[in-house]
């Protein structure tokens, strides 16, 4: 119970996602056309039904919930890191909880009412996202889950360390690259794909930062 109560806001979000849930299960028309995917132009460009949204949104928030909350019973990494897995599923959980949360109500909203937004909410959202994640990307102990996992980062921790001090930063101007493309020149679709193309190769530079880092050190020791 003690540790559950480090998980209130999560479960907080969860009640009220599930009252909104409740609310559009009852007032969305049954013949409703629910987006449920966005293609990398931020395009809808994928639908369910009304029932299988609401059980697709309801069922993701849960199912997201018990597989962080329930990380000590499954992750063999748990107990040799427990203080700093302690420190960061609790905030973790809340900020993914909270991501799709708000685009299940986003995406009920535009099935009932048809208004689409001048700003692009999608990728305002993923940029916040990012943002959070970049935050708590360095407190990220090794793990098999969650963080940036390469054979060279699960391999040795100083690169683990060294890897996620770095992609914290860089998904944090990713992030903020994503929440720029939602707010300004929303028809230049040259700035969105060059600014989408940057926001993506600023992602996967912790790829080979890694093995960079893994051979340096490599060659230190020699």
């Amino acid at each position: 119970m003690k540790r559950l109560s480090n998980f209130k806001w999560s479960l907080l979000v969860i009640v009220l996602h599930l009252v909104v849930l409740g609310y559009f299960a009852y007032n969305l028309p049954a013949d409703a056309q629910v987006p449920t995917h966005w293609n990398i132009k931020n395009e809808i460009d994928g639908y369910s039904t009304k029932t299988t949204a609401l059980l697709l949104w309801s069922g993701l928030s849960i199912g997201l919930f018990l597989l962080l909350f329930l990380t000590p019973w499954y992750s063999p990494w748990y107990k040799k890191y427990e203080k700093r897995f302690e420190r960061l599923l609790p905030p973790l959980t809340l900020v993914l909880v909270l991501f799709f949360a708000l685009i299940s109500v986003y995406s009920l909203y535009l099935a009932q009412t048809g208004v689409v937004p001048e700003i692009q909410f999608m990728l305002i959202l993923i940029g916040l996202l990012f943002i959070f994640l970049g935050n708590l990307m360095p407190k990220t102990p090794r793990n098999f889950f969650i963080g940036i996992k390469t054979p060279w980062t699960l391999g040795n921790e100083d690169v683990w360390q060294r890897t996620h001090r770095l992609g914290g930063w860089l998904f944090a101007i990713s992030g903020l690259i994503m929440i720029a493309k939602g707010f300004i020149l929303l028809h230049n679709s040259a700035f969105q794909e060059i600014s989408g193309v940057v926001a993506m190769l600023i992602l996967l530079f912790p790829l080979p930062y890694s093995l960079y880092i893994f051979k340096k050190l490599g060659a230190e020791k020699n």
